[in-house]
């Protein structure tokens, strides 16, 4: 089977049924759309049946072992899932217990309706969080999101298997048959890439094409193994992808792992990219604008330094945070494969204050994110404060918005998502916005994002 002309090998990545043009597609409506075309699968009833045999789940940390493969990994996710879920309810009653009798939420509906919420004890809403997680790993084509609930151990060492021998021409071969060729002719590019339309931007105009990664873990991988295979030549892989108008979102990709080096191993090139204070509607939540007449206004935060900073993987799972110190050399990024609000952050520590600075990376003109991120800055900000307290230190805790984009002369905005003025009255984590911009391959040249003493993770 064959869509249009584009490639006989694109139909297998293609939904036209199901919008795959974001990684934050994600809502519940899709998550129900794929549970109710599940219950026709054949292997639906059997599943059905025996998961809920071991529900609900005990409160013990371990799950029971059923022997069936399938089974045992669905009661993995369903225990992760209902770990999550404790987490969120203790920071809501801490938030409210703050607030008084404040009925606001740190997670708002916006929030749930991106994800399955509990009791996730009930069979159907159990099988619910096990689609939205097959979606999360595996992408949106149907028959990827059945395995990953069927099949999820067979699934995963398919995609391993695909992805183990994967080189950078590998890659660009990949994206150049779709974009030139127009067409898909790797045997392995389905367990990689999915292609979709985009609807057309002007009046008139034809639906456009493009081409990412199936999933956030999927690129994720990806991304890993390619800076294995060099890190040299990352933004030449950024420089590659970014031509094509049908690659640009795989160029978003290279360009976060280019700005995680320049932020972890130092920038020693000059000029050093500074931050420049972004202008904010003053609505609720704000908007902030990068302007043309405030690119000489800089921001009292610091711009990349030139000595290394040690990658630090937080969990946020673990309240506690524990993995948080007020070292100034550590660079953090969060464990999830993907954060609903920044990419990483810094923690710099003075006599007379601590500025916590939250780093969103992207190359898109307009970015969002979700409510759920404030929670997570708040928790940052309360560990700081019990390692200040523990230090006998009345440091001021302040926080910092930066927007980290090419330097291509284009106009950014970062909206803020809802929730900007609530849940601030013991861990404010509002903060006023920056962009910095890091110059790119055709701008600077490569040699101004790469020194010799940038190495792998």
């Amino acid at each position: 089977m064959e869509y249009g002309g584009v490639g006989r090998r694109v139909c297998s990545s293609f939904l036209p049924s199901i919008p795959v043009n974001s990684f934050d597609r994600c809502s519940l409506l899709t998550v129900l759309r794929f549970c109710f075309s599940f219950c026709l699968h054949p292997g639906y009833n059997h599943f059905r049946r025996r998961l809920e045999q071991f529900l609900p789940l005990s409160g013990a940390s371990t799950v029971p072992t059923t022997g069936e493969e399938a089974i045992d990994t669905a009661l993995e996710v369903l225990q992760t899932a209902r770990e999550r879920g404790k987490d969120e309810e203790a920071e809501k009653n801490e938030d409210h217990s703050n607030m008084g009798d404040d009925p606001r939420a740190s997670v708002t509906d916006q929030d749930k309706a991106s994800r399955p919420q509990a009791p996730i004890d009930n069979v159907d809403n159990a099988l619910k969080v096990l689609v939205h997680n097959a979606t999360e790993e595996f992408g949106f084509i149907p028959s990827d999101v059945y395995g990953g609930v069927l099949n999820a151990y067979d699934m995963r060492i398919r995609h391993a298997n695909a992805l183990k021998g994967l080189q950078y021409t590998d890659l660009q071969n990949i994206v150049r048959s779709f974009c030139v060729d127009n067409g898909l002719v790797s045997t392995t590019s389905h367990l990689m890439v999915v292609v979709f339309p985009r609807p057309p931007t002007a009046p008139g105009d034809f639906d456009t094409w493009a081409i990412d990664f199936k999933s956030i873990r999927i690129a994720r991988r990806v991304m890993e193994l390619m800076q294995l295979r060099g890190i040299e030549r990352l933004p030449e892989m950024y420089e590659f992808f970014h031509k094509f108008p049908m690659s640009a979102i795989l160029a978003g990709w290279f360009f976060e792992a280019i700005v995680h080096r320049m932020f972890s191993d130092g920038w020693e090139s000059e000029p050093t990219p500074q931050p420049v204070r972004m202008v904010s509607d003053g609505y609720d939540p704000p908007v902030f604008s990068t302007n043309p007449s405030t690119s000489t206004s800089l921001s009292p935060f610091g711009p990349p330094r030139a000595s290394t900073r040690a990658v630090t993987r937080v969990n946020f799972a673990d309240r506690q945070l524990s993995d948080v110190t007020l070292d100034n050399d550590k660079y953090y990024v969060p464990t999830t494969v993907t954060h609903p609000l920044f990419d990483s952050f810094t923690i710099d520590v003075d006599p007379h204050t601590v500025v916590i600075s939250v780093l969103r990376i992207t190359i898109s003109q307009i970015h969002e994110g979700s409510t759920e991120g404030y929670t997570h800055i708040r928790t940052i900000m309360r560990r700081v404060r019990k390692l200040l307290k523990e230090a006998e230190s009345d440091a001021a805790v302040k926080v910092g918005y930066f927007l980290v984009c090419p330097d291509d002369g284009s106009r950014h905005q970062w909206r803020m998502p809802v929730g900007w003025n609530e849940g601030t009255e013991t861990h404010d984590h509002r903060g006023d916005g920056f962009c910095i911009r890091v110059p790119v391959p055709g701008g600077c040249g490569t040699s101004c994002l790469f020194t010799p003493n940038f190495r792998p993770s």
